[in-house]
């Protein structure tokens, strides 16, 4: 029986545990300050604005997740699974993926600033927002490589230095977004988010040139661009489909309740992003250490389920936290955001069976079962605008954001025990035949 010195030397020369450590120190400090960044932006605009807010940056978060087409997970694969055995690929696959990101990305932009006016008009129900559109569209090219430059990063294990990117980047958002949103209203909050995507882009590209290693490459060893793209296209499928019916289900709020309801939407999914950051940002650690693993059935399954356990312990005290005291956060938004304390309550216990849900997500990945994980999204994502669509016409458009909540919580919690029952039995599966 391990004492308590043994067990912390264990945990000290851990690899996963260091890893895992750094990957939440540093989101920690820089979401800490992103939270309090959003909650003085809100105060700033006021509700109706913060709803204009939250949809434009929430159309160019859906755009960005499809443009990327999953290649920062595949970079992360990939390289986590060669870095050691096949050094020499590492260059060829990471301008992969960086070549496709910017085609895809820059596809993207180009096709929202031409339609900006459409969307803002027969979308968004609101044509004043063409402008704010075009001006913010030069971020889908930047984020999306961003977060490519991410995957190769914790491709080769360089939590510590994502750690120092993400604190600055906190730092950051906090100094700009509060002041030029002060100064400037919406327009100054949007300028601010591209700011920091600039910034964010060369901080990671500064540690990616520092830790490429320079392998020759060798004739007998190489990777296609179509078995990048074969691992990539069902995770941009998942993707697509999932910022599809995000995107759908707040023009559902748009079209069928308020931009008020988008505000409250906006504020309570922040602080369920809050509570899924730290189990979140080991996605790419888990991700890593399993596809450096695939030989090693015990050791995959020795992480999972320390990842499950740790993922749920964080969430449900993160959660529990929360609740209690969402009715100080609710009054810290303002008056304005009446209504904000039962969407913030529902919200934050769903981030339990999500959370548990990504490492799932990541177990599959890594097995190139990505064909399987998009059916479970279709089933999670489709559940969540149809019991939408279904509570808001049935309240004729009032507490939309509730509604929403209410949905997201029911249709996590049957993706959750989907996916884990389906993957623990082919895991025993597998076992008992090796």
């Amino acid at each position: 029986m391990l004492n308590l010195q043994e067990l912390k030397v264990r945990l000290l020369r851990s690899k996963l545990v260091n890893d895992s450590f750094w990957a939440i120190f540093g989101n920690v400090v820089g979401k800490g300050l992103s939270l309090l960044s959003s909650i003085i932006i809100a105060r700033i605009l006021g509700k109706e604005i913060y709803g204009e807010y939250g949809i434009i940056s929430g159309t160019i978060g859906t755009i960005l997740i499809f443009s990327n087409f999953g290649l920062n997970y595949t970079s992360t694969k990939y390289i986590a699974e060669y870095r050691n055995t096949k050094p020499e690929l590492l260059a060829k696959i990471i301008k992969y993926c960086q070549n496709l990101t910017l085609i895809f990305s820059g596809l993207a932009t180009v096709i929202l600033f031409v339609s900006a006016d459409y969307v803002a008009i027969n979308l968004l129900n609101s044509p004043k927002l063409s402008t704010p559109l075009r001006l913010i569209t030069i971020s889908i090219l930047i984020g999306s490589v961003c977060r490519t430059q991410e995957g190769i990063l914790a491709g080769f294990s360089k939590f510590k230095e994502l750690a120092k990117v993400n604190t600055v980047i906190g730092i950051s958002t906090f100094v700009f977004g509060v002041a030029l949103t002060y100064f400037y209203r919406l327009n100054g909050a949007l300028i601010a988010l591209i700011i920091i995507k600039v910034l964010y882009y060369g901080l990671l590209r500064y540690f990616i040139s520092h830790n490429l290693p320079s392998v020759p490459e060798h004739p007998n060893n190489k990777i296609s661009l179509s078995k990048i793209l074969k691992f990539s296209t069902p995770i941009a499928l998942q993707e697509a489909f999932y910022a599809m019916i995000t995107y759908a289900t707040g023009l559902l709020l748009v079209q069928l309740s308020t931009y008020g309801e988008v505000g409250l939407s906006s504020a309570a999914v922040y602080w369920s992003a809050i509570i899924l950051y730290i189990p979140g940002i080991l996605r790419n650690v888990i991700l890593s250490h399993l596809s450096a693993n695939l030989d090693d059935n015990k050791a995959r399954l020795r992480i999972l389920r320390l990842i499950l356990l740790f993922n749920f312990g964080v969430t449900f005290l993160l959660s529990l936290t929360i609740y209690f005291l969402s009715g100080y956060i609710a009054a810290s938004y303002g008056n304005d955001f009446s209504g904000l304390k039962d969407v913030i309550n529902i919200a934050v216990f769903t981030t339990i069976f999500t959370s548990m849900s990504n490492v799932y997500a990541q177990a599959y990945m890594s097995e190139n079962k990505n064909w399987l994980m998009l059916l479970f999204r279709i089933i999670r994502d489709g559940l969540i605008f149809l019991i939408t669509l279904i509570l808001l016409k049935e309240n004729n458009g009032a507490n939309g954001a509730l509604s929403l909540a209410k949905s997201a919580l029911w249709a996590n919690i049957l993706f959750f025990f989907l996916m884990g029952l389906v993957y623990e039995l082919k895991f025993q599966n597998k076992i008992k035949i090796t």
